[in-house]
């Protein structure tokens, strides 16, 4: 069975490049240097336009789907404020009225270390039958509270699990990948609910084949990106730009998307 593939993107260049490449789904956030935030409706409307007037190489119209990351500042550790939930539940609206195929959530309790069942229900009562992905806050919980964790999200109503293994990449999260993934297929069979597992991190045209081949996952995810050029900048602009903003640019490459689309091909004839 073919393995989707879902891109994370915080641009326009972004999501066409992604578009282009074969992805089956994009992941809209402002900041991914920052982890990925929540995008402004500006954002998500001009993005939907360029979903809109896709078309495959044989010229259909290809309809993508956009969900938008709901996350209102960096920091990892996902234990948000009663102010911070009542932000993020302002902005699901106002995306909402744009019309977004689905979002991207995770929250944890500060006392806990789990899975933060009130504000994760109010995100998946907000946010209108439409689907959710649990992001990588699962990744800061304790292995010993996974099957737990993963019984939480799966029951809330969550589709997808995006995760590393709870490891910096999924590359060496695969063992606990492929633990999750005979999890939910538990969880499937016991409970009739479906929770799809997304492996994501680090994830590469190198290791892209081994990852899909040891954890049966069900996605995989990545920015598939490189730094962007600026030679178009005046290189002294680009310099003084730095003291403001010394992180890079990157951007989706749209030869990394194809690479992974070829590589899940190949492994599908096999």
């Amino acid at each position: 069975m073919t393995v989707p593939i879902e891109v994370c993107v915080d641009s326009v260049s972004s999501v066409m490049n992604a578009l282009h490449g074969g992805a089956n789904r994009i992941e809209l956030c402002s900041a991914l240097g920052e982890g990925g935030l929540t995008p402004t409706v500006g954002l998500l409307k001009e993005v939907l336009a360029v979903v809109a007037d896709h078309h495959s190489d044989c010229g259909a119209p290809v309809a993508i789907p956009v969900f938008c990351m709901i996350r209102c500042r960096g920091g990892g550790d996902f234990c948000y404020t009663d102010s911070e939930m009542r932000t993020m539940l302002w902005d699901m609206r106002q995306l909402l009225q744009n019309k977004p195929q689905g979002f991207v959530f995770g929250a944890l309790d500060p006392c806990t270390g789990k899975v933060h069942r009130q504000f994760c229900e109010q995100v998946i009562q907000q946010a209108q039958d439409l689907p959710v992905t649990f992001h990588r806050a699962i990744d800061c919980t304790a292995e010993q509270d996974l099957e737990e964790n993963l019984a939480l999200i799966s029951e809330l109503g969550f589709r997808t699990v995006l995760t590393s293994g709870l490891k910096p990449s999924a590359e060496q999260g695969i063992e606990t990948i492929c633990k999750m993934k005979q999890i939910t297929n538990d969880l499937r069979r016991t409970t009739g609910k479906s929770l799809q597992v997304m492996a994501g991190s680090g994830v590469s045209t190198k290791n892209l084949s081994t990852i899909l081949q040891r954890t049966g996952c069900d996605w995989v995810h990545g920015s598939a990106s490189k730094q962007k050029s600026l030679a178009h900048i005046n290189g002294a602009l680009v310099e003084r730009a730095s003291i403001i903003d010394p992180v890079p640019l990157r951007e989706c490459d749209v030869d990394v998307v194809r690479d992974w689309c070829t590589i899940i091909k190949q492994m599908d004839r096999q």
